[in-house]
């Protein structure tokens, strides 16, 4: 009975969170802000990113400064729901986090391969380096994907780094090191689920997770189908080795012969609800659809850990829309052009 109260609590406490998130309304007022400024100077007034913006002064800072505190703002109410009635004693519970670091994996591994360390450095968010016990910053220090692996000996990322594939002139292979990379992290993902929860809160969990992998493969696929003609093999290979939809269904659509009628396939799934034949890119529809089913989550579930992933998926794509807002602004886009690529 304690156990049901508690986590009950913690439901209660995300959807009062998620209550103060930024309406259609703030969206409309930002995009119509003449700059960076007055979008920083709005957002500092709201109840969801006030606190993390509550010592900026809206007329200097940049753009690139902003994200980075918009970003942390959002780890800290991740933390401080974990936090909540003792949530971090799970495994689960690090899912943000190790999905952070497996980004900037990521752009480690490109960083190196190009020599852009400098840049890499300046936008490691503050929130991973204050939290992983990984040093990104000796990383970023590496000139060789090899020191680095010799540095990340004893964590998980040692092995895979040493599974990268290698193309003729000594460079990574960044697709597939991508694959590796988040390949990695899903399977982590899945074990930190079976080693948290059970029965119906697991299967529904892992639900959550595979559909979300699912969009990611799709978004992928119409994309090297569309902007490099990749074969159906070259599109296996560069996609995730998981699904929600089933490996059958997931083949019929790398098998499409165009973008047109791959579009059509994806349209006829069970993530094709919001797209219809005037869709140029599927992303937006998919996202959207993704959206709608983390929102429906919320609504209805009792348990914590599935409360949790639904409501960190609604920020993150909160996050993004806010990003697109600000650089939209910046560059001084129309007003209902930023307003039309949002994703509700």
């Amino acid at each position: 009975m304690l156990e049901s109260y508690s986590t009950n609590a913690v439901v209660a406490k995300i959807r009062a969170v998620c209550g103060t998130m930024l309406t259609m309304d703030d969206f409309r007022e930002m995009v119509a802000k003449r700059n960076v400024a007055e979008v920083a100077d709005y957002l500092a007034h709201t109840a969801r990113y006030g606190s993390g913006l509550r010592d900026i002064d809206p007329n200097t800072v940049h753009r690139g400064l902003l994200e980075q505190l918009l970003l942390n703002e959002n780890y800290e109410v991740y933390k401080r729901l974990c936090g909540y009635k003792g949530m971090t004693d799970s495994p689960f519970y690090t899912f943000l986090l190790k999905k952070a670091e497996c980004s900037q994996m990521i752009n480690l591994v490109n960083a190196i391969s190009c020599g852009l360390q400098d840049k890499f450095v300046q936008a490691l968010p503050r929130y991973v380096l204050e939290n992983s016990r990984i040093d990104f910053l000796a990383l970023a220090a590496c000139h060789s994907i090899g020191e680095a692996r010799a540095m990340l000996r004893g964590t998980k990322y040692y092995k895979l780094f040493g599974q990268f594939v290698y193309n003729e002139d000594g460079s990574v292979d960044f697709t597939d090191a991508e694959i590796k990379l988040r390949t990695g992290l899903y399977n982590g993902l899945t074990e930190d689920v079976k080693a948290s929860c059970f029965g119906s809160e697991e299967k529904e969990l892992l639900r959550l997770i595979r559909s979300e992998i699912d969009v990611i493969n799709l978004i992928n696929s119409y994309r090297l189908k569309a902007f490099f003609d990749y074969t159906p093999e070259e599109i296996r290979r560069s996609s995730l080795p998981f699904t929600q939809m089933g490996r059958k269904s997931m083949e019929r659509i790398y098998a499409s012969p165009d973008p047109e009628r791959m579009r059509t396939v994806i349209g006829s799934s069970v993530y094709g609800k919001y797209m219809s034949a005037d869709d140029e890119d599927v992303e937006p529809p998919l996202r959207k659809r993704t959206l709608a089913t983390m929102k429906h989550t919320l609504a209805r579930t009792t348990s914590a850990p599935i409360a949790l992933y639904s409501f960190m998926y609604i920020c993150e794509n909160e996050l993004r829309n806010v990003v697109r807002v600000i650089e939209g602004v910046r560059y001084d886009v129309d007003p209902a052009v930023i307003y039309g690529l949002l994703i509700f």
